[in-house]
């Protein structure tokens, strides 16, 4: 079994279930662009028109601006096509793909070797790969990062910091540390994941 791509569906299952980034049915305008900004990971141009190749019936939406899908009446249908089970299927597949490549990243760091741990910080990088890697560096020798509540403490008080958000968003990044926290604590880790600490979280690996 390939462990880092099991990972990355844990990471993605957890995105999902959360719904920290968006829900399946989630369809806005891009801050940035013309077109949508669709799915559980917000996914914008080419990489929602994957998405959308992937769906039945989702190749109709491919390369179509916002405002032409909405003042066509198709906003419902789209919004329908992504909750689809086909549409969380894809949403899910996507998504792990996306995460294989956080976890290729947070297996650089050192110590960050718990699979609970890395699941949580994975959860984080949709905000920024860069920004956790970095963030986890500079700070593995001052802080357990093989403990969960470590690491749950570390992103609750000072990532918004690292992140360079500014005050405004210090509540909601400590919301969403609280959320991955309670998740990532009641995964059920019975089977190992082929890395070789498990750390100090009191719900085990």
């Amino acid at each position: 079994m390939d462990w880092n791509k099991s990972l990355a569906r844990e990471i993605a299952k957890g995105l999902i279930k959360t719904g920290i980034e968006g829900g399946y049915d989630s369809v806005t305008k891009s801050t940035a662009y013309d077109y949508p900004s669709i799915g559980v990971s917000q996914w914008e141009g080419n990489r929602a028109n994957e998405l959308l190749k992937a769906i039945p019936g989702g190749a109709e939406y491919v390369d179509r601006t916002y405002i032409d899908i909405k003042a066509s009446g198709e906003l419902p249908m789209l919004k329908e096509l992504l909750r689809s089970e086909a549409g969380q299927q894809a949403q899910l597949d996507q998504l792990s793909r996306d995460c294989l490549q956080y976890v290729e990243v947070l297996q650089q760091v050192p110590t960050l070797d718990d699979t609970r741990c890395l699941i949580y910080a994975g959860m984080w990088c949709p905000t920024s790969t860069y920004v956790v890697k970095r963030f986890l560096e500079n700070r593995f020798e001052r802080v357990d990062l093989r403990s969960l509540e470590a690491l749950y403490n570390l992103f609750k008080s000072y990532y918004w910091i690292a992140a360079d958000v500014g005050e405004m968003y210090r509540a909601g990044y400590a919301n969403r540390a609280q959320t991955t926290y309670e998740y990532v604590a009641g995964i059920d880790l019975t089977t190992p994941y082929g890395i070789p600490a498990y750390g100090k979280a009191g719900n085990g690996r």
